[in-house]
């Protein structure tokens, strides 16, 4: 710190450029482990120097089982006990989380100012520090990112604090509050909090940052630091057996609401809430991310039509506009959008993504050939070689697997997916289109089920009924399957599947009058529909086709 006030703390901790670890007297302390100093750097800019022992142990052993992790982070935290121990208790750990004590640790990356001082050039996040851990890797770029702005900012002009600063930003960045609650709840609103933004996180088209929660601002001060457009709040509160939390997501420059939602879960034991609490924060976080990436998607698109595009980033939000559309005309647009930025820029994740994304509609609404569905497999692979911890690429590639008939590949992808991004919503639904073209269609409305609770209003639900419908028309739940091929058909009245679906219940429940209107409506929005539109899903059991061809025709 530039007024020398670290002075009276206990250790001064560097992690803007090389980690570097010095008592107050100057004296390094040495940390052998590139793993221990990860941790310390963790902890340095976590909210209140505070972690969960398994987001740690996620982040630096997520290849490991989950005893191995755990074995080895209480390898490394006795390692660096050990190191700290003439320091007194500046790390203290119990069975679920790990503190740093910040008030006995000086972390340069809070007093930025200082590190202008200390190094006048450009200087990096943990330079330096390689760790072979693709949740790392993810954890690490993101961090580099953010402190490469806050330091830009620090060094460009006035204390960011002392002046309105909310410039449009091309890429979505987002901040979140400390979660308000009762006091016997205050841990679990804390570690609910860290469980959204790590979820939040994994959607990695959204600039993430924590300052706010480090911080303790206020919201509108939140912006300034880092430029943030968005702020996600949220209360909890516990009501008889279950948690209760409210979670909005506020547009900073407008102070517009863009989603507010309530969230409920069980509570194990009312009387401890402790209990199992980690499995409940998770499951929680899963949804709010798997809802608020929606709506931020939604908004940030609607926003950044009414601009000039300036920036590639910007052409990205064009493009994906245009992928919604769903016509021949705009995929080809999207596809020269995302083309051109390639071009530019051939390292461009999100063009590379959403050049995969613009393939496979065009697939799936023209039913293309084979050669098609490669060429979106072969994009989705570049896109998933440009980012490993992009869980969008492996979805896509699941797709095109499951419509090529490669159904190993495709669960292999698709649950790869999930596990990078556990709040995809496309990804579960496409676990659920694999089950229920492999013959599972129980487990198939299950995955289906908690794709929409994930995205309830993507402008593609429609896809999530229909998948639904079939899965349900394959149980036997002929009721449900007309019940959701309905809804697909309010959502998109020109889905020829959720027709297809509803025309085969209709004929199954023994209704022929309303399966001629049925028909009739099919082919008003499908003229051209044959025998080679259901030949063309890719079931396990090819019977499953025949049936349905003999049934419609």
């Amino acid at each position: 710190m530039a007024d020398g006030s670290h002075k009276t703390l206990g250790l001064q901790l560097n992690v803007i450029g090389p980690f570097d670890l010095r008592r107050t007297d100057g004296s390094r302390v040495t940390i052998t482990s590139k793993k221990a100093r990860a941790v310390l750097a963790m902890l340095a800019v976590a909210p209140g120097g505070r972690r969960e022992r398994r987001w740690l142990q996620y982040k630096l052993w997520s290849e490991r089982g989950e005893r191995e992790g755990a074995a080895s982070l209480r390898q490394t935290l006795s390692a660096l006990r050990r190191a700290l121990a003439p320091m007194g208790d500046v790390l203290e750990a119990d069975r679920t989380t790990v503190t740093l004590s910040l008030s006995e640790v000086a972390v340069d990356a809070l007093e930025l100012s200082s590190v202008a001082q200390r190094l006048p050039g450009q200087a990096e996040f943990l330079e330096g520090l390689d760790i072979r851990d693709p949740e790392f890797d993810n954890w690490l770029r993101e961090q580099r990112a953010f402190w490469s702005r806050q330091l830009e900012t620090s060094q460009s002009g006035p204390d960011p604090s002392e002046v309105d600063f909310a410039p449009p930003l091309d890429v979505p960045c987002v901040t979140l509050m400390p979660f308000a609650s009762a006091e016997p709840l205050t841990p679990q609103a804390q570690e609910l909090a860290e469980q959204v933004l790590d979820q939040l996180a994994r959607h990695r088209w959204i600039s993430f940052m924590d300052w706010a929660v480090h911080s303790g601002r206020s919201a509108a001060g939140a912006a300034r630091p880092a430029t943030a457009n968005y702020v996600v709040t949220g209360q909890l509160r516990q009501s008889g057996g279950r948690l209760v939390l409210m979670v909005e997501l506020t547009h900073l420059t407008t102070g517009q609401s863009v989603k507010r939602a309530q969230f409920t879960a069980p509570l194990a034991d009312a009387a401890d809430i402790g209990a199992g609490f980690a499995t409940v924060a998770r499951d929680m976080a899963i949804e709010v991310a798997g809802n608020f990436s929606c709506a931020l998607a939604q908004s940030y698109e609607q926003r950044s039509q009414s601009r000039p595009a300036q920036s590639d980033e910007a052409l990205v939000w064009q493009g994906r506009w245009h992928i919604n559309r769903l016509t021949a005309e705009d995929f080809e647009k999207a596809q020269a959008i995302f083309e051109d930025i390639i071009a530019r820029n051939p390292g461009h994740i999100e063009a590379h993504v959403y050049l995969a994304l613009t393939t496979l509609w065009r697939v799936w609404t023209c039913r293309a050939d084979p050669r098609d569905i490669k060429l979106a497999r072969r994009q989705a692979q570049k896109a998933i070689k440009l980012d490993v911890s992009d869980g969008r690429g492996y979805w896509i590639a699941g797709c095109a697997e499951c419509w090529l008939g490669n159904k190993t590949a495709a669960v292999h992808y698709t649950d790869e997916a999930i596990r990078l991004c556990p709040s995809l919503a496309f990804a579960h639904d496409q676990r659920g289109t694999n089950l229920a073209y492999d013959g599972n269609p129980l487990a198939a409305l299950e995955a289906l089920e908690h794709a929409i609770r994930l995205s309830p209003h993507h402008p593609q639900r429609f896809c999530f009924e229909g998948e639904t419908a079939l899965a349900a028309l394959l149980a036997g739940d002929l009721s449900g399957a007309l019940q959701h091929a309905d809804h697909a058909l309010l959502l998109r009245p020109a889905y020829w599947y959720a027709h297809m679906v509803k025309v085969l219940a209709l004929h199954r429940m023994g209704r022929p009058d309303a399966v001629a209107r049925a028909k009739r409506d099919l082919y008003e929005f499908e003229p051209h529909f044959n025998r080679s539109y259901i030949n063309w899903l890719p079931f396990s059991d090819r019977s499953l086709n025949a049936r349905m061809i003999e049934e419609m025709f």
